[in-house]
């Protein structure tokens, strides 16, 4: 691939919704549609966390279509499986138009058959990079999680463990096995 000239984040905004990329350091990076599984496990995981945020007015849930524009010159805008954004912080988005400017407090990304090893590693050193205080990749094959907080190891956690909201959103666990076992009934 020959790249002629930096993407901006503004002229990823005017290709508009049909235009299913991220804009990774100015170089736009296709986002397929991912398998019903992962989807699933998303929206089940955005479920469970909006029984704690909607109630009290915690803050706001992003769906897989929610952009956050993490770096400036070049330009990054990532769009997570789910997304979660502390009430406290939506004052930074005025007018609530185009993409959050900045960075969800929870990333949530379920990995796809699709997904390539070196994609996601790049993503993990963008969700560091922009301090991302926590991300959860999911792993609905291996029934696995990993976690990536600020200032804390990478941890590995499997389906005898819980995701947790930790520092982020207080009082949120989650058990992985419940997660992965989702099916339901006829």
């Amino acid at each position: 691939m020959t790249i002629t000239h930096l993407i901006t984040a503004n002229e990823l905004e005017t290709m508009g919704g049909d235009a299913r990329y991220e804009l990774i350091e100015g170089v736009l990076h296709e986002v397929s549609p991912s398998s019903s599984d992962p989807s699933a496990i998303a929206a089940r995981l955005l479920f469970e966390l909006g029984t704690l945020v909607y109630p009290d007015e915690l803050g706001m849930l992003t769906g897989a279509d929610g952009g956050y524009f993490l770096e400036r010159n070049p330009d990054s805008v990532i769009e997570p499986d789910g997304g979660f954004v502390r009430a406290e912080r939506l004052d930074l988005w005025p007018g609530r138009r185009g993409y959050f400017p900045g960075y969800p407090d929870i990333a949530i990304e379920v990995s796809s058959p699709t997904d390539e090893p070196a994609e996601i590693r790049t993503k993990m050193d963008l969700y560091e990079r922009a301090n991302v205080p926590l991300v959860w990749w999911i792993n609905p094959v291996r029934r696995t999680a990993t976690v990536q907080a600020v200032g804390k190891p990478i941890r590995h956690l499997t389906d005898m463990d819980s995701l947790n909201g930790e520092l982020v959103l207080p009082g949120f666990e989650f058990p992985l096995a419940v997660l992965f076992d989702f099916t339901p009934k006829r």
